[in-house]
C-alpha cells in the first residue's frame, strides 16, 4: 500500500466519525491492500454468544443469515477470539493449520458455498459485554492468510480503534445535546447565552423571540414581510436601560458585576423581567471560552413563576444542599448561623459555600447575596 493510499484510508476512518459511509472506503482500501474480497467490523456479544455485523464491504446478507442460523456454533475462530488480546490477530492457517481447515465443515461447506477460502481477524476493542473485531476474508483460489499479511495491516489498527472511540463519544455528545435541547424547550422562561459582543450563542424558542428585542441590530434572516412585522413588534418593547450597556457591565472581565436586571414593557401593557448573569469560563453553557459569556433569562407574566431554587438548580447546577445554604445566606445571616439553622457542620458549610462561589462566579458572601437579590424571582 502506498503512502497516499494509507493516508486516504486513515482520513476515511476519521471522516467515519460523522459519516458512516466513509468507513466503507477505508475498509475497502484495507481489502485491496490485503488481497481480500470482504471485510467486516464485527461485534461479538459475549453475553448472548452471538455475532453482529456493524460495517461491511461487499455485503452478503444471505450468507450472514446462514452463518447465524447454521454455522456460528462451529466457527473455529470464536474460541480463539475469546482468548485474544487487543491488537492481536487470528490467522486461520496459523491457528488451525491446513489439514484442520480442509476437514472442517465450516470451511468445506460454508466458506466453500460463498467462494471464500481463508479468514483473519484482529481484536480492535474489548468491553465487559462485547468484543469488536476487524474480519477479512480471501476468495477461493488465493493463498491463505499469513502472519505477514497481518503485519502489513498493523499500522491501521490504532486508527480504527481511535476512530471508533471518537465516533462513540460523538454519538454520546449528540444524544446529550438533543436531550439538553429538549429540556431547554420545557423551561417556562426564555434563555439566551450571549457573547460579550452581543452575539447570541444559544437560545431556546422563547429566548429566540427576545434576541432582537434586546439587541435590534442582531439580525436573523427572514423574508421581507416577516422582517418588517418583526421589526414593528420589537420596536414596541422598551427597556428600563439599554441592554448593551447591561451586557457590557456584567461581562466586564476587569470588574464583572454578579448580575444585572432590566424591566421590559410594550405598548400593550405586557411586561417582562430580564436578568443577566455572568458565566464563568468553565461553565458548560459558556460555549466560547475565548470570550466572556452571559446567561440572559427572560420571565414574562403569565408564565409559570420562576423560583430561586429552580433557577439555582437549572442555571447554575447547584445541588439541593448548596441551594439550602444559599437560600439561608440570601436572608443576610452569616455562615455560622446558616450552618446551625440547616444542621450541618461549619466545615461542611465552608465546602458547600466554596462550591457555590465557583458555580455562581462570585467570590464573597456579599457578592452572592447581591446576585441572589438581583435575581428578583419568587422564592
Amino acid at each position: 500500500m502506498s503512502d497516499t493510499q494509507m493516508h486516504d484510508t486513515i482520513r476515511a476512518l476519521y471522516e467515519g466519525i460523522f459519516d458512516g459511509d466513509a468507513w466503507q472506503r477505508s475498509l475497502g482500501a484495507l481489502c485491496q491492500a490485503s488481497g481480500s474480497s470482504h471485510a467486516h467490523l464485527l461485534v461479538l456479544d459475549t453475553v448472548h454468544e452471538r455475532v453482529l455485523v456493524n460495517q461491511e464491504v461487499n455485503p452478503m446478507p444471505e450468507a450472514v443469515a446462514v452463518y447465524r442460523e447454521q454455522y456460528a456454533a462451529i466457527d473455529p475462530a470464536l474460541p480463539f477470539a475469546r482468548r485474544m488480546s487487543v491488537g492481536s490477530w487470528y490467522i486461520d492457517s496459523r491457528e488451525l493449520g491446513a489439514q484442520t481447515m480442509r476437514q472442517s465443515p465450516f470451511y468445506g461447506e460454508f466458506l466453500r458455498q460463498i467462494e471464500q477460502s481463508s479468514v483473519m481477524a484482529c481484536l480492535i476493542e474489548r468491553q465487559p459485554h462485547y468484543d469488536v473485531l476487524l474480519s477479512l476474508q480471501r476468495p477461493r483460489g488465493h493463498d491463505h492468510y499469513s502472519p505477514e499479511d497481518a503485519r502489513a495491516l498493523d499500522w491501521a489498527i490504532p486508527h480504527v480503534r481511535q476512530a471508533m472511540a471518537l465516533r462513540e463519544r460523538t454519538l454520546q455528545v449528540s444524544a446529550l445535546a438533543h436531550a439538553s435541547s429538549q429540556l431547554m424547550e420545557r423551561l417556562p422562561f426564555g434563555v439566551i447565552v450571549f457573547r460579550d459582543d452581543g452575539k447570541p450563542l444559544l437560545a431556546n424558542s422563547i429566548g429566540e423571540t427576545w434576541v432582537r428585542r434586546l439587541l435590534p441590530a442582531v439580525s436573523i434572516e427572514t423574508r421581507a414581510t416577516e422582517a418588517a412585522a418583526a421589526a414593528r413588534e420589537e420596536a414596541s418593547w422598551q427597556l428600563s436601560r439599554p441592554f448593551a450597556e447591561a451586557l457590557r457591565a456584567v461581562s466586564n472581565p476587569a470588574n464583572p458585576q454578579p448580575a444585572q436586571a432590566l424591566r421590559a414593557a410594550d405598548g400593550a401593557g405586557r411586561q417582562a423581567q430580564v436578568i443577566l448573569l455572568p458565566l464563568p469560563p468553565a461553565h458548560h453553557l459558556a460555549m466560547d471560552w475565548q470570550r466572556p459569556s452571559v446567561l440572559v433569562v427572560i420571565h414574562e407574566p403569565g408564565a409559570a413563576p420562576m423560583t430561586l431554587p429552580a433557577v439555582l438548580r437549572d442555571l447554575y447546577g447547584l445541588t439541593p444542599a448548596e441551594i439550602r445554604l444559599a437560600l439561608q445566606l440570601s436572608s443576610g445571616i452569616g455562615l455560622p448561623e446558616a450552618c446551625e439553622l440547616i444542621g450541618i457542620r461549619r466545615e461542611t458549610g465552608r465546602t458547600q459555600l466554596k462550591a457555590i462561589f465557583t458555580k455562581t462566579a462570585t467570590g464573597t458572601q456579599a457578592q452572592l447575596a447581591h446576585l441572589l437579590t438581583r435575581l428578583g424571582v419568587r422564592v
